[in-house]
């Protein structure tokens, strides 16, 4: 599945006791095209859906980092089996493109290793929107891009891409411009927030971050980039909102001018509001 069009997107996850239906309800009326869910959409299914328009979403597996499991925990079944099964069900109506997954990042011997990738790629059969992969800080590129032709042998067509988190490839070390020179615009989904060193902070753009924004989209739009850019962004505080909403400003004004300046005329009109009532929930 090659995009023909640049959607950039955010993560909508739950904050602060605010549902993810309050966020969407947000970043609809600024005009966003794409977002990442994760599984707390199932905490708020049907206003969620009422309120989704023709927002395209991608879903975000959980992972030991931000949910203490991942699709490989064999203790987490039960649960995992239920999240597949709501995937399933749900996933047209949510407009799911695809279900983006780490690799198995809480076994430690080799042994447990393998068999947890083994588990994993089963798991990510039973689903039925496509798959795609997403290079981790604990490994690095080589042990990544193995693992990836063995998703690619057992998924077959199923799995359409890496997602390349930028983020997580800095903080091991490595250059993400670089990379993405070298990949030649052949990566298709990318995920982009700011860092501390040692620290995948998800912070918002220009909060003493040290990952080279700037470079990283003015190498895409040198390669004429088409595909998806979501920014995980997690706010910590209500005032993290408004810098949120600049980062995802400053990547649009990077590619398309028209749609910057229309967005910045929805802000005008709608944000105010809208963060106004977020204040009153928390």
């Amino acid at each position: 599945m090659r995009n023909d069009k640049l959607l950039v997107g955010l993560t909508i996850d739950r904050f602060k006791g605010i549902s993810p239906t309050v966020f969407l309800t947000i970043v609809r009326k600024m005009g966003v095209e794409f977002i990442e869910i994760t599984k707390s959409v199932f905490d708020d299914l049907a206003p969620f859906i009422a309120n989704l328009g023709m927002i395209q979403t991608g879903f975000h597996l959980p992972n030991c980092h931000d949910a203490g499991f991942d699709f490989s925990s064999h203790e987490r079944e039960s649960e995992i089996e239920r999240l597949i099964h709501l995937i399933n069900r749900h996933h047209r109506e949510l407009h799911v493109r695809y279900c983006l997954s780490h690799p198995p990042e809480s076994a430690r011997s080799g042994r447990l290793k393998n068999e947890s990738v083994a588990h994993l790629l089963r798991n990510l059969k039973m689903l039925e929107p496509p798959i795609i992969l997403e290079n981790v800080q604990g490994w690095d590129q080589q042990k990544f891009e193995r693992f990836y032709l063995q998703a690619q042998e057992f998924l077959g067509e199923k799995l359409i891409g890496q997602c390349f988190d930028a983020p997580h490839y800095f903080l091991r070390g490595e250059d993400p411009v670089e990379y993405l020179v070298n990949t030649n615009g052949k990566i298709q989904f990318i995920h982009l927030s700011d860092c501390r060193s040692g620290y995948d902070a998800h912070l918002p753009f220009g909060l003493s971050g040290e990952l080279p924004i700037d470079a990283i989209l003015s190498t895409l739009k040198q390669q004429d980039y088409k595909g998806v850019i979501n920014l995980e962004l997690l706010p910590r505080k209500i005032s993290d909102i408004k810098p949120l909403i600049q980062s995802y400003l400053k990547v649009v004004g990077n590619f398309d001018r028209i749609k910057y300046y229309k967005t910045k005329l929805r802000l005008i009109l709608y944000i105010p509001a809208l963060i106004k009532t977020m204040k009153k929930v928390i």
